[in-house]
C-alpha cells in the first residue's frame, strides 16, 4: 500500500514538473499531426484525451497551441462542467489555457483556479477526511493539483521575460494563490511572490 501512494505521489510530482519542458519535448516515431482546427474539434480532441488518461498524449503539445477564443471558452465550460474531484483532468484544461493567454478573460481564469476552494478528500471535494485518517504522502499536492498549474503556469510568464501588463496579471494570479487555504498552493505562491516581487 505504501509503495503505491508512493508512486502515485512521484507521478503527482513529476507531472508538476514536466509543466517547464513539456512544449520543448518531441515525440520521435509520431507521424505529423493532421491539423486539428475548429473550436469543436479542439474540445472533442481534449475530451478524447481526457478519456484515454494518457498525460503523455502528443496531441497535448501540438494541438492546442493558438486556441481560438471560442476554444478556450468552451474549455473553461468543461472546466466547469468536470466534478470538482477530477484533479487531473481540472489541471490539464488549465494548463493547456495557461498556455494561451491572451486576453483578461484567460487571466480571470487562472487567478479563479488559483484561488479555488479547497478540494478537502479525493472521495469529495466538499467532504473532510474521516477524523484520524492520516493523509496519503503527496495527497495535498494531488488535490491542490489545478491551483497549482495555474501558478506554473504564472511563473512560466514571469521567468519570460514578460511585458509589463503580463507581468501584472501574472502577479496577479500569484496574489490569488496566496490567500489560498490550500498550503501547497499558498506555499508555492509565496514562494513565486518573493522570487520576483519587486
Amino acid at each position: 500500500m505504501k509503495r503505491g501512494v508512493l508512486a502515485a505521489a512521484v507521478v503527482v510530482l513529476c507531472a508538476l514538473a514536466g509543466l517547464g519542458w513539456r512544449a520543448a519535448r518531441t515525440h520521435p516515431g509520431v507521424p505529423p499531426p493532421a491539423a486539428v482546427s475548429g473550436p469543436r474539434l479542439k474540445l472533442e480532441t481534449l475530451e478524447d484525451i481526457l478519456r484515454s488518461r494518457n498525460d503523455n498524449d502528443p496531441r497535448l503539445d501540438r494541438d492546442f497551441n493558438d486556441l481560438s477564443p471560442e476554444a478556450k471558452r468552451l474549455f473553461r465550460r468543461k472546466y466547469a462542467e468536470l466534478p470538482p474531484e477530477s484533479r487531473n483532468d481540472r489541471g490539464t484544461i488549465v494548463y493547456l489555457l495557461g498556455k494561451n493567454l491572451d486576453d483578461a478573460e484567460d487571466w480571470r481564469f487562472l487567478r479563479d483556479v488559483a484561488g479555488e476552494p479547497p478540494c478537502l478528500n479525493l472521495a469529495g471535494c466538499s467532504t473532510e477526511p474521516a477524523p484520524g485518517l492520516a493523509k496519503a504522502f503527496g495527497e495535498d499536492v494531488t488535490l491542490a493539483y489545478p491551483s497549482l498549474v495555474a501558478l506554473k503556469q504564472a511563473q512560466r510568464v514571469l521567468e519570460g521575460p514578460p511585458t509589463p501588463e503580463r507581468r501584472a496579471e501574472a502577479l496577479a494570479v500569484v496574489a490569488a494563490g496566496k490567500g489560498s487555504r490550500m498550503r501547497a498552493v499558498a506555499d508555492l505562491a509565496a514562494g513565486l511572490e518573493r522570487r520576483f516581487s519587486p
